[in-house]
């Protein structure tokens, strides 16, 4: 397959590329490898599990501080639930080498969270500083022994 070819099926059938780039793999014929797309679609899996850790994570501090904050007993089952499910959707995605980076970007993942808390829950007080411990709540995802 030529190089034209690659990224002619890459852009225009990306589900044909991939069933073309999966057969390359098996068969470990290396001249039909599109590694330029090959390798930016891996760094893209990367990407979206990470973000969307990130995204987990905020959800749940968001729930957390709705449950410790806002003085709203009634709704707390349904902020666990929610948490929960969040809680869940990280152990599918999360990968251990994620953790320095989330690490550094904690205290930003924790603005977030409260921006989305204050939606909900205008002028209602919150910590300063993230309450929550990363570790704990990566602890909290993981499965069940």
């Amino acid at each position: 397959m030529i190089q034209g070819k690659k990224i002619d099926t890459y852009e225009t059938d990306f589900y044909q590329w991939t069933m073309e780039q999966s057969e390359a793999l098996r068969e470990q014929n290396l001249e039909k490898l599109d590694w330029e797309n090959i390798i930016e679609e891996i760094e893209a899996l990367g990407r979206s599990d990470y973000q969307a850790v990130i995204s987990l994570l905020t959800r749940i501090i968001q729930h957390k501080l709705k449950i410790d904050y806002a003085n709203q007993p009634q709704t707390n089952r349904h902020w666990q639930a929610e948490i929960k499910a969040f809680s869940n959707s990280i152990r599918r995605r999360y990968s251990p080498s994620m953790k320095p980076k989330l690490e550094g970007e904690w205290e930003g993942i924790y603005s977030d969270a409260i921006d989305l808390y204050l939606i909900d829950y205008p002028g209602c007080d919150f910590p300063e500083i993230c309450p929550y411990l990363l570790n704990d709540i990566l602890n909290q995802c993981k499965k069940p022994k």
